[in-house]
């Protein structure tokens, strides 16, 4: 059952300012749900189900699995630019890696009842039992392409924590079941492969930005906590970019670049951006999941309160990626890792973490205590500019040819956009541009949202922790295999889930190699 639907964003908008960005047909007071097994018969019951379908990617503090909090940290943390701060964090499983078929940190349930929740909206629209369908039909056209995306969106999520990269073997391997009708929950689907999945999530991208349906913003804001047209071409061109569809993914960037109405946040604006309170906030801001009070805010286990000093001050920069972002001082990037806040105690002596980081910069304060003083209220980012802006120059350098014109342009503006002093940013050439440089301008950029491990998988990157003593920067010890590792390390993907072996005889037969 549907326990809450979106509704804090949809109560409090005008509080907070956001009423004018907002479409009118939104601002309503929804109900608490409608039950899996009632139908959707009208506009409302569609609205309803909507909010109920973005809810589920949101979470709460029961069910964080998902974006509440996990799937942002365990793209970061099994990377090598943020680490669990120490054992026993709620990061530390994911960190370590020593996890087992049995204590994997799961992510399924919950992107599967989010799928679920697509597919009743998806299902309903197509059997044509919304009775007034006439009367709002732009308004309905547009939620069943929010559902597409929203679909989409969860399976590549999914082909990304339980499959391989799809540029290790095209795409071959198996990855997950892909459910596009609101199966019993006794259901017994087995795994699609990689490609499989890849292929239907593109066909419900591509029916979505086609369909003319989804909102087509003229103002940033407009659309903020719901996709719309450009949101759904960004994840596009990250879906292309994973499958090597270079030309594609490149040619989907640049409309958005050249004809959306986002911006790059300038060098003065990029630290205080990421308060939702701020008024650049939504400039760069794509999609994102609304947080506006305690329904929603996942409590003390979001990531906002896991990344924060003063919550549980769970994960932190690693040392190797600090020093890579203190390389260039004009770099702005470096406003929004907090060195340590506290440090003395009350009887003024240093603190733990101040005896242990002193001056340092650690903490990642993309979830900022902001102007509303807690950090469990800023927004979920999803999808920014600057990631189409990265794609598109990442597309190009692999594209090669007149492509890479397209990648020194694109990373210019980006770096030029994060530097202090533009005239002396450290721009690129068709020179001297490499891929390399590409991919670190994507590590400073994304860092704390949940890329950086998917970004090496799928390029076949080596993650490096450390090596010896003389490297282990701030990472306490791991076992060998969790120190340096690559996309063959059987970890690098998760096991299919205990719960989901035990009931589903076929997925019982398909489990990951190593498992």
């Amino acid at each position: 059952m549907i326990t809450k639907i979106y509704k804090s964003f949809i109560l409090t908008v005008s509080a907070l300012g956001f009423s004018s960005c907002v479409n009118n047909w939104l601002d309503q007071t929804p109900s608490n749900g409608i039950p899996t097994s009632q139908a959707i018969t009208n506009y409302n019951d569609t609205k309803t189900a909507m909010y109920g379908m973005y809810d589920g990617l949101q979470g709460n503090s029961k069910y964080n699995e998902y974006y509440a909090a996990r799937m942002f940290y365990y793209g970061d943390v099994r990377g090598d630019d943020m680490q669990a701060r120490d054992q026993g964090m709620r990061t530390s499983s994911c960190y370590e890696m020593r996890y087992t078929v049995d204590d994997a940190p799961a992510i399924w349930n919950i992107p599967y009842n989010v799928i679920r929740r697509a597919n009743r909206i998806i299902e309903a629209v197509e059997s044509k039992t919304i009775s007034d369908a006439d009367k709002y039909q732009k308004e309905i056209n547009d939620i069943y392409a929010q559902a597409k995306v929203v679909r989409a969106l969860v399976h590549f999520d999914l082909v990304r924590i339980y499959g391989n990269p799809y540029t290790s073997d095209n795409g071959a391997s198996l990855g997950v079941p892909f459910v596009d009708t609101a199966l019993p929950t006794d259901a017994q689907q087995g795994r699609e492969t990689v490609a499989k999945i890849y292929e239907k999530v593109i066909e419900d991208l591509t029916d979505a930005v086609n369909s003319g349906a989804l909102h087509k913003s003229v103002k940033v804001g407009e659309k903020q906590g719901f996709i719309d047209q450009w949101a759904a071409e960004a994840l596009l061109t990250r879906v292309y970019l994973y499958k090597g569809e270079d030309a594609l993914a490149l040619s989907t960037a640049k409309n958005i670049i050249e004809n959306s109405p986002y911006d790059l946040w300038a060098a003065d604006e990029y630290a205080d951006a990421w308060d939702k309170m701020s008024a650049k906030h939504t400039k760069e801001m794509m999609f994102e999941l609304i947080n506006n009070g305690t329904d929603d805010w996942a409590d003390r286990e979001g990531i906002g309160y896991l990344y924060n000093e003063d919550g549980y001050a769970d994960a932190i920069c690693t040392k190797s990626f600090v020093d890579m972002l203190k390389v260039d001082q004009n770099d702005v990037r470096i406003n929004v890792i907090l060195p340590v806040q506290m440090k003395t105690d009350d009887k003024g002596k240093p603190t733990d973490l101040y005896k242990k980081y002193g001056e340092e910069p650690v903490f990642i304060n993309k979830f900022p205590k902001g102007q509303q003083g807690d950090p469990r209220l800023q927004n979920l980012p999803i999808l920014r500019l600057s990631e189409v802006y990265l794609n598109a120059a990442e597309a190009g350098m692999k594209l090669g040819g007149s492509a890479v014109d397209d990648a020194v342009r694109y990373l210019n503006e980006l770096i030029k956009a994060r530097s202090v002093d533009v005239n002396s940013a450290n721009v690129v050439d068709a020179g001297n541009i490499t891929l390399e440089r590409v991919l670190m301008e994507r590590r400073k950029e994304l860092v704390g949202e949940g890329h950086r491990f998917f970004d090496a998988m799928r390029n076949n990157e080596t993650i490096v922790r450390y090596e010896s003593q003389d490297n282990i920067g701030w990472h306490y010890a791991l076992n060998e295999d969790s120190r340096k590792f690559d996309r063959t390390y059987f970890r690098a993907i998760l096991p299919i889930p205990v719960s989901e072996v035990n009931a589903n005889p076929v997925i019982a037969q398909q489990q990951n190699k190593g498992y």
